[in-house]
């Protein structure tokens, strides 16, 4: 059986542990916290703070045909990066894209140095705005600003635009891809939809997307565009928004992503971390199908002192631990930490069927159920 390093337990950490099982690769899971997300996702944890026990960790490493870091600490990826130099190992990361990528401003000047539409920045766009850090992943510290006088009092709290990326919001829909490969030779997968909260952060995701062929054609375009212009060596996600025909980009990530390579599985078969395996073992991309046959719903909830909450994925990176359930609630499969008698509790919904109707029909009814507390849930417990 093949094997896998994930450095890092929290959410790209669940997310590559549980592809590593539905691909059959034994995952190997590496984190300085005793209690991450990802803990009862993989088959063998070590704690360990790789930063202080550089020794312990290449011993450990050994067992494994590749290591992916599933973290953006900064420290921890200069630190594989170097090792892998060293020593020559199989790294499924591509340190020199991710600088580009987890710099907002970086990425934005890469897409208008090269005719990629984006959001206009400010002050060439009216309110309202959407205010985020340049260095933080995701949603982590966005901000809906709507006018002009709400703006100059945060520019002024901040001390000034530095580190603030200051863009027009947009209320289109949301789109994801994933693109895999090297230079001259990529391969996209499923475009997925992201649907996200008050604070936008993703909540749901779903597939396949009710989005024209042009626009399909349109983004896999964009993504194959940037890959070659930062010379991707690896995995990347594109996140797009829907401006009235136009697709512009929002962000991009170089790294292993969370939620949607689940839901990529789950609606053509291609399993991104297997992708991945083959690039960085055999040196080359599997010849899998990547067209949708099953719909696809991905959600997160929060249940808390007997209410219902359908909120973003952050609330599932603050779990101590997520297991893996079949049936949980009627849901087809769900990562959840709940424990019988915990009053609060979170839980990601995961429905497949071969219609849109379907995926709803089997959400709602885990929902009904989740809303009345009943007892069907500790059937799948055992």
């Amino acid at each position: 059986m093949y094997s896998v390093a994930i450095v890092g337990g929290k959410l790209q950490g669940v997310e590559a542990a549980y592809l590593a099982g539905k691909a059959n690769i034994r995952s190997i899971l590496f984190d300085k916290k005793k209690d991450v997300p990802a803990k009862n996702l993989c088959d063998e944890f070590i704690c360990m703070d790789i930063l202080k026990n550089r020794e312990g960790f290449l011993k450990e490493i050994g067992k494994a045909d590749m290591i992916l870091p599933a973290t953006e600490n900064y420290e921890v990826l200069e630190f594989l990066n170097d090792l892998s130099k060293e020593y020559e190992l199989n790294l499924a990361f591509d340190f020199d894209a991710y600088r580009i990528t987890s710099s907002k401003i970086m990425s934005d000047n890469l897409f208008h140095d090269n005719n990629i539409a984006s959001p206009k920045y400010f002050p060439h766009c009216d309110g309202p705005f959407i205010v985020k850090p340049s260095s933080e992943s995701g949603s982590a510290g966005i901000r809906l600003v709507k006018n002009d006088d709400e703006l100059n009092k945060i520019i002024k709290e901040s001390q000034g635009r530095h580190g603030l990326v200051i863009q027009e919001y947009l209320s289109g829909k949301s789109y994801s891809i994933e693109i895999i490969g090297v230079p001259g030779n990529y391969k996209t997968y499923e475009i997925t939809e992201i649907i996200v909260d008050e604070s936008y952060d993703c909540k749901r995701v779903t597939a396949p997307c009710d989005i024209s062929i042009k626009l399909k054609y349109q983004l896999r375009d964009i993504a194959v565009k940037i890959a070659e212009l930062i010379e991707l060596k690896g995995i990347m996600d594109v996140e797009v928004i829907d401006d009235d025909g136009v697709l512009k980009v929002l962000e991009i990530d170089a790294r292993i992503p969370s939620q949607t390579p689940t839901v990529v599985y789950h609606s053509t078969g291609v399993n991104l971390l297997e992708e991945l395996f083959c690039l960085f073992k055999f040196g080359k991309l599997d010849n899998h199908e990547n067209t949708a046959r099953r719909h696809v719903s991905y959600e997160h909830i929060l249940v808390e002192d007997q209410d219902l909450r359908m909120l973003g994925e952050h609330i599932m990176g603050d779990c101590r631990f997520l297991n893996h359930l079949y049936g949980f609630y009627g849901s087809d499969e769900v990562l959840t930490n709940y424990e019988e008698d915990k009053e609060c509790w979170r839980c990601t919904l995961i429905n497949v069927g071969g219609n849109l109707s379907e995926v709803e029909q089997k959400r709602k009814n885990s929902i009904y159920k989740i809303k009345n507390h009943e007892e069907e849930k500790l059937e799948c417990m055992t």
